[in-house]
C-alpha cells in the first residue's frame, strides 16, 4: 500500500474524482519497508485493523498535506527496484495475444537483456517462482490482471543470476474459459500452407489452478523449385526440385498444469507435457535424378514434467521445484546409394532446488534481506550413429550441485532517517557449481540500487561468472553431412560440401565480466511515460563456439579444419566447437514506452470491483461489492480496495468460506476483458540499440576481429551498429490494430575472391488486426454465435523485406539469395478463437 502526500489545493479535485483519502488525523503513520512486507504478507483476513494515529505521528504531517492511500493488487512484486514496464488489462489486450508464450513474444524487445545471454526472462507467478515455463505457457492474456518487468537485478533476488530480465504475471483471481483455437496461414509468394487446431481449458478458482491444453500443427513442405532461386551450377539447378527450403511436419501437444494451495500460504503444482514432431525433408537428387530425391525423415518426442511447493515461513518465503524431462530422436537419412543412415539420441534432464529469502535483520535503513538456493542437476545423453558397417556410439553425463546466495542491504532511506538524496541499497551475490565433467566454477556479483524519486531511479551492476561448455559441446559423438550448400570466400563460388559436427574434449571454460549502468524514469511531466537507458559492457575470456563463419581471417587461424582440392576448391569444413580467447562487445540500450487508456465509462473505469467489466446490464457493482474505484489520472483504471477484492490465488492470501473447487468466474470478466464494453488503449514503444564496439580475438598471433568493421563470425555478417525496435497499438471498442518494425543497420564482410561482401540494411513490418466480438454487445445480440469469439489477421513481413547481400560487383551469391535467408517472406494468417 504507498501513501502519497498532496497539498491540500489538490484534495478538491481528489474528492471530486471520488478518491479515498485518509486525512492526517484518520491517517495511519507512515511504515518503513519492513513493516509493510509484514503486513503485506499476511492473509487478507488477518490484517491487524487501522488504529487512530497517537498525537505524536499526527504531528508528521503539517495542516497542507493530505494522505492518498493506493492499494497495490496482491501478487505484485516487493521489491526496492522500479518496474521498467508495467501493463494493465487494457494494455495487456490490445496485443492481442492468445497465451502468454504469444505475449512474451510481443514483449521481447522490452524483455531481452543486455547482457547478450540470449535466453527467456525469469518468470514469476503473483510474485512466486514457478517450477518451469512450462507452468505459463498456455495461460491466455484475459487471465492476467497485470504485467510487470524489472531489470535483472530483481532476479537476486528471487535466487536467480542477474543475467536475464523478470517478468511477473500477476493473476486474475476468479477465472475459467473453454476455448478452442484454429489458424491458417500462407507465404504469399506460395509453396507451403500451415495450419493448427488447439483446444484449451483453464479454472482460475478458491483453490488453485487447472489448465489444460492440446494442439495439432501441420505444415506442408517447401521446394528451393518454389522459389525464384539463380543458380551458377546448372547440375544445382536441375536438383532443385528435389531439394528442400522447408520441410513437411506434424506436431502433437498436450499438457496440463495443476496448482493447488494447501493452506493459506502454500501451494503445490505440478505440470506435465508431451510433445511429438515428425518430420520429412529432401536433401538432393539421388545420382542425379530429381524425380528420385534423397529423403530424411525425422521423429522427436519429449515428455517434460515439474512440480513445485512454495509458501512461508514466519517472514520467510520458501520454495522447492522439481523437474524431469525425457528428449528422443530418431533420424533416417538417404545416401546416394539408397543405404539409410540412422541417427537415435535419448537425453534425459533432472533437477531440483530449494530457495529461501526474506529479511535477515534490520539494518540501519531498513531491514536486510537474504535469498539462498541450493540445487542439483542432472544430465544424461545417448546417442548411437550407424553409417553403411561404421557404428558411432556416444554415452554423457554430467551432475551439478550448486549453491546461490545473495544479500540486499539498505544503505540511505529517508524513512528511517538515514540521509535525504533518495533510497540507495546495495546486493551482493556469489555461486558456486561444480559440474561432474568439468572443473569448479565460481561466480559473483554487486548491485548498487538508487531511488532517486519516486520516479527516477538510477542502478549500476558489475558480475564475474565462469561458465562450462554444454555437454555435447564437450562430447557429442562426430556427425558427417554431405551436400551442405556453402559459400566460400576464397573463391567466391557457393558450393557443396561435407561438415563434420559433434563435440570437442579440449574446450575451457568460460569467464565473463559484464558491467550495467541504468537509468529508468517515470517521466511526471507526461502521464503514462516511461524512459529507461542502459549501457552494458561485456567480456569473456575462452568463449566455446560453434565454428564460425569460414572467412579468409578463420581460415588463416584454423586451416587443419578445412579441406580444399588441389585447384581450391572447398570440399569440407570441420565444424566442431572451438574456443575464442576473447570476445568483448558494448552498447547503449535506450527507448520509451508511453501508453494512455480513453473512453472509459465510469463503469468502465472502474470495473465491478475485482477484475475487468461488471455484468451485463449491470448499472452498479453486484450485490456486497464494493463500488468500483475511480480512475487514475490518464484514464487507466485504479485497483479495487481491499475490501473488493480477494486476493489472486497464487499470492499466497485466501479468503475464508466458499466451495472448493476451481469455481472461476469467467463468464462475468469475458473473454478478452468483459461483455461490458470498455474503452480504449493506445501504446507505443521505442527502444534503440547502439553497438559501440564488437571486436573477437581467436587466438594469440591471429589479429583481432571488429566485427562493426568488416570482420565476422556467422554467416548472417557482422555486428550491425544500430538496431531500432518499434512497437504500437490501439485498441477501441473491440477492434485492435498493432504493428511492430524492426530496422538494423546492416554489416559488412571484408576480403574475399570478389571484394567485400555487404548485408544492406532491413526494415521489417508486421501487421495485425483483431476484433473481440464480446466487446461488441449489439452485435453478438444479433449473432449469439459471435458471443467469446476473437478473430485475427496477421501478417508478418507487410512489405515482403529481404536483406540485401551482394558482393563488390552486385551480384548475390547463391546461398545468400532470399528463397535461402527467408524462403517464407510476407507471411499472412488467419486465427479464430472461441470461449465458451
Amino acid at each position: 500500500m504507498n501513501n502519497i502526500r498532496l497539498p491540500v489545493s489538490a484534495r478538491a479535485a481528489l474528492l471530486a474524482a471520488g478518491a479515498s483519502l485518509a486525512l492526517p488525523a484518520m491517517a495511519e503513520a507512515p511504515i518503513g519497508p519492513a513493516a509493510a512486507s509484514a503486513v503485506a504478507e499476511q492473509p487478507a483476513e488477518a490484517a491487524p485493523p487501522a488504529s487512530t494515529a497517537t498525537e505524536e505521528e499526527y504531528d508528521e504531517y503539517s495542516e497542507d498535506e493530505i494522505i492518498v492511500t493506493a492499494p497495490r493488487l496482491a501478487g505484485q512484486l516487493a521489491t526496492d527496484i522500479r518496474a521498467e514496464a508495467e501493463l494493465d488489462e487494457a494494455a495487456i489486450a490490445s496485443y492481442g495475444a492468445s497465451s502468454i508464450e504469444e505475449l512474451l513474444d510481443a514483449l521481447e524487445p522490452q524483455t531481452r537483456s543486455g547482457r547478450g545471454r540470449g535466453g527467456r526472462p525469469v518468470i514469476l507467478v503473483n510474485g512466486r517462482r514457478i517450477s518451469g515455463f512450462g507452468a505459463v505457457r498456455n495461460i491466455p492474456p484475459e487471465a492476467i490482471a497485470k504485467v510487470e518487468i524489472f531489470p535483472e537485478e530483481v532476479a537476486l533476488e528471487y535466487g536467480y543470476a542477474a543475467t536475464e530480465r523478470v517478468v511477473n504475471f500477476v493473476l486474475k483471481p476468479d477465472f475459467r474459459q473453454i476455448s478452442v483455437e484454429a489458424e491458417a496461414g500462407i507465404p504469399t509468394q506460395g509453396g507451403q500452407f500451415k495450419n493448427q487446431l488447439e483446444p484449451a481449458f483453464i479454472a482460475i478458482g478458491d483453490n488453485g489452478r487447472l489448465n489444460l491444453n492440446a494442439s495439432w500443427e501441420h505444415q506442408t513442405m517447401l521446394l528451393e523449385s518454389e522459389r525464384d532461386l539463380v543458380y551458377d551450377d546448372p547440375v544445382l539447378a536441375a536438383g532443385a526440385p528435389a531439394r528442400s527450403l522447408a520441410p513437411a511436419s506434424d506436431q502433437y501437444v498436450i499438457d496440463g498444469t495443476l496448482v493447488r494451495n494447501i493452506d493459506k500460504v502454500t501451494e503445490a503444482s505440478v505440470s506435465l507435457r508431451f510433445d511429438q514432431t515428425d518430420s520429412l525433408s529432401l536433401l538432393g537428387p539421388r545420382n542425379g535424378n530429381p524425380d528420385d530425391p534423397r529423403r530424411r525423415d525425422s521423429r522427436s518426442q519429449n515428455w517434460t514434467s515439474s512440480a513445485s511447493v512454495n509458501g512461508m515461513l514466519g517472514d520467510w518465503r520458501w520454495s522447492v521445484t522439481g523437474n524431469y524431462a525425457d528428449a528422443d530422436q530418431r533420424t533416417f537419412t538417404e545416401q546416394e546409394s539408397g543405404a539409410r543412415d540412422r541417427f537415435d539420441s535419448s537425453q534425459q534432464s533432472f533437477g531440483t532446488n530449494a530457495n529461501i529469502s526474506g529479511s535477515v535483520v534490520d539494518g540501519w535503513a531498513g531491514p536486510i534481506r537474504a535469498s539462498i538456493t541450493g540445487g542439483y542437476s542432472g544430465l544424461r545423453f545417448d546417442s548411437r550413429t550407424e553409417r553403411g558397417v561404421n557404428i558411432t556410439m556416444t554415452e554423457l553425463a554430467r551432475d551439478t550441485p550448486s549453491v546461490f546466495g545473495s544479500l540486499t542491504v539498505p544503505l540511505l532511506d529517508p524513512e528511517y532517517d538515514v540521509g535525504n538524496i533518495g533510497r540507495l541499497s546495495l546486493t551482493l551475490n556469489a555461486q558456486a557449481e561444480r559440474p561432474s565433467d568439468f572443473s569448479a566454477l565460481t561466480s559473483w556479483g554487486a548491485t548498487l540500487n538508487w531511488g532517486i524519486t519516486d520516479n527516477l531511479s538510477l542502478l549500476g551492476s558489475f558480475s564475474s561468472d565462469e561458465a562450462a561448455p554444454s555437454m555435447t559441446q564437450l562430447g557429442a559423438a562426430p556427425l558427417e553431412t554431405e551436400g551442405v550448400t556453402y559459400y566460400d570466400f576464397q573463391t567466391g563460388q557457393t558450393v557443396l560440401i561435407n561438415t563434420t559436427t559433434g563435440g570437442n574434449p579440449f574446450l575451457l571454460a568460460e569467464q565473463r565480466r559484464d558491467l550495467k549502468v541504468g537509468l529508468n524514469w517515470e517521466v511526471p511531466m507526461v502521464e503514462g511515460l516511461r524512459f529507461s537507458i542502459n549501457y552494458n559492457r561485456n567480456q569473456s575470456n575462452d568463449t566455446a563456439n560453434s565454428f564460425p563463419l569460414l572467412t579468409p581471417e578463420i581460415e588463416a587461424a584454423f586451416p587443419d579444419r578445412v579441406t580444399r582440392d588441389n585447384d581450391g576448391t572447398l570440399l569440407a569444413i570441420d565444424q566442431r566447437p572451438v574456443n575464442f580467447e576473447r570476445a568483448t562487445n558494448s552498447q547503449i540500450r535506450w527507448g520509451f514506452n508511453f501508453g494512455k487508456s480513453f473512453g472509459q465509462s465510469e463503469a468502465g473505469a472502474g470495473g465491478r470491483g475485482r477484475f475487468g467489466g461488471g455484468r451485463p446490464g449491470a448499472g452498479g457493482p453486484p450485490s456486497g461489492e464494493a463500488p468500483p474505484p475511480p480512475p487514475r489520472e490518464g484514464g487507466e483504471a485504479a485497483p479495487p480496495s481491499a475490501e473488493g477484492q480477494r486476493p489472486p490465488a497464487e499470492a499466497g492470501e485466501r479468503r475464508r468460506g466458499g466451495g472448493g473447487g476451481f469455481r472461476g468466474r469467467g463468464g462475468r470478466g469475458g473473454m478478452f476483458g468483459g461483455q461490458q464494453q470498455q474503452g480504449g488503449r493506445w501504446q507505443v514503444s521505442l527502444y534503440h540499440t547502439i553497438k559501440l564496439t564488437d571486436k573477437v580475438l581467436i587466438g594469440p598471433g591471429v589479429p583481432e576481429l571488429d566485427l562493426l568493421n568488416g570482420s565476422a563470425t556467422g554467416d548472417g555478417g557482422g555486428a550491425k551498429r544500430h538496431l531500432v525496435e518499434l512497437d504500437g497499438g490501439l485498441f477501441y471498442k473491440g477492434f485492435g490494430t498493432r504493428v511492430s518494425a524492426k530496422y538494423d543497420s546492416g554489416s559488412r564482410i571484408v576480403g574475399g575472391a570478389n571484394g567485400d561482401l555487404k548485408f544492406h540494411d532491413l526494415a521489417t513490418f508486421n501487421l495485425r488486426f483483431f476484433a473481440d466480438f464480446n466487446q461488441m454487445p449489439k452485435l453478438t445480440e444479433d449473432i449469439p454465435f459471435l458471443k467469446g469469439s476473437r478473430l485475427r489477421l496477421s501478417v508478418n513481413n507487410l512489405f515482403d523485406a529481404q536483406r540485401k547481400v551482394t558482393d563488390a560487383s552486385g551480384i548475390v551469391p547463391l546461398n545468400y539469395q532470399p528463397g535461402y535467408t527467408d524462403p517464407l517472406g510476407r507471411y499472412v494468417e488467419l486465427e479464430w478463437r472461441k470461449a465458451f
